[in-house]
């Protein structure tokens, strides 16, 4: 039939033919392997000296070297001092926080604000001593915090800890170097850190434990009556 060996020689694709590419891409990477290994035995006959070999103590000393040159502030721990709280007593009920204004202007904090954590802690009733000591930063020298009870200089140092680790600390780099700034839309201090620029918002003050007096109870007594 005529018709079918036309058709069959129509759809003859022809014989299957290997291809020769990977014959020649197997040659290619035999001289490759050839040149490589004249290279390779070029190398070995090169002399060369081993460098020195040094310890982890010595890596790490390096290490910190070059960071503390290239960031002087961040390795070095800068020590926070002040000065011990001084305390006199004013009568059989009161007592004089003598140099307050003093500490505050060292720590860079508001007076107002240091003698409402005071206050708030303590649970007790206190105001400063002379109008010249109501400045936001620091006052002056004669400046001194009334506080009603009997407080000894360890009760205020104890008080300052908490307040510096608070509201001076940064929590990222452990810096005194802060400012304390009040944020108008929330209404909440914030601390910023001046060298590594870290910000957080502090806590709010609350009132700590008060004890019921003679006094109170007394005028408890009254208000029923």
């Amino acid at each position: 039939m005529p018709a079918a060996d036309e058709e069959e020689q129509q759809f003859d694709f022809g014989s299957k033919k290997k291809s020769k590419k990977k014959k020649e891409d197997k040659a290619e990477m035999g001289d490759g392997e050839d040149e490589g290994v004249g290279l390779g035995g070029d190398l070995v006959g090169v002399d060369w000296s081993r460098g020195p070999v040094y310890t982890y103590d010595e890596m790490l000393t390096r290490l910190y070297k070059i960071i503390e040159d290239k960031n002087p502030t961040l390795g070095t721990k800068e020590r926070y001092v002040l000065k011990p709280p001084q305390t006199v007593r004013v009568g059989s009920k009161k007592v004089a926080w003598v140099n307050f204004s003093e500490l505050c202007g060292m720590m860079k904090r508001p007076v107002e604000h240091v003698v409402q954590f005071v206050l708030a802690e303590f649970g007790t009733e206190g105001s400063i001593a002379g109008a010249a000591t109501t400045r936001a930063e620091g006052a002056g020298a004669d400046g001194q915090l009334i506080l009603k009870g009997r407080y000894l200089p360890k009760h205020c140092e104890s008080l300052l800890r908490k307040y510096i680790k608070e509201y001076v600390t940064c929590e990222m780099c452990k810096s005194a170097n802060t400012s304390l700034k009040k944020d108008s839309s929330t209404r909440l201090f914030v601390v910023e850190c001046t060298n590594c620029g870290a910000n957080r918002t502090a806590a709010s003050i609350k009132s700590g434990y008060h004890s019921v007096t003679r006094g109170d109870r007394r005028a408890a007594k009254q208000a029923k009556g």
